[in-house]
């Protein structure tokens, strides 16, 4: 019987994480930012969970619904690829949000043919007496900040936000699916 090679290893990381503490040890300030940033990614993923409860959806489903507040209305298969989902699945999303009263099918107005995928404005409303008070705390803090303090925040996030699209865009192990959801464009 053939021997198995063995695997290689992959690449070790440049630094181990601090015992107790999850970042590196001589991460210092830089890994006080991470912490910062890792408790603001994880507030905002409880926060669209909240939100998604008051909605009475599900996490797609209030995906839908933010692009479709953000965008005033999306045909199905735009709405399909904002998702990253088959336009069969964005059509389930949508028969549940017509279903619960989030959004409304009408004719495009175009193409009579194909429909549109309006958010009706009750809902848009709900969503966005949730949103107002975190945008609203979110303004207050940025205007406290000087120009040159908004700049170095701006550019410090923006660099984070290349990270993070680097990583989401990266090789994809074996459990990856072919379905991969392309990150989202900067705004």
């Amino acid at each position: 019987m053939p021997r198995a090679r063995p695997r290689p290893e992959p690449d070790a990381p440049a630094a181990l994480p601090a015992p107790g503490t999850g970042v590196p040890a001589e991460a210092g300030e830089a890994g006080e930012l991470g912490r910062i940033l890792r408790d603001v990614l994880g507030l905002a993923a409880h926060f669209e969970r909240r939100l998604g409860g008051v909605l009475e959806v599900n996490p797609t489903d209030m995906k839908a619904m933010e692009h479709l507040i953000q965008e005033g209305s999306l045909s199905p298969t735009e709405l399909a690829s904002r998702l990253g989902v088959s336009t069969a699945a964005a059509t389930l999303v949508v028969d549940r949000l017509v279903e619960v009263g989030h959004v409304d099918r009408r004719p495009h107005p175009h193409d009579r043919r194909r429909v549109v995928v309006v958010p009706r404005p009750a809902s848009v409303g709900r969503a966005m007496a949730e949103l107002m008070p975190m945008i609203g705390g979110v303004a207050r803090a940025a205007d406290s900040l000087t120009a040159a303090e908004r700049a170095a925040v701006t550019r410090f996030l923006g660099e984070v936000r290349e990270v993070y699209r680097e990583a989401a865009a990266g090789p994809a192990g074996p459990a990856a699916s072919a379905s991969a959801v392309e990150p989202p464009a900067a705004r």
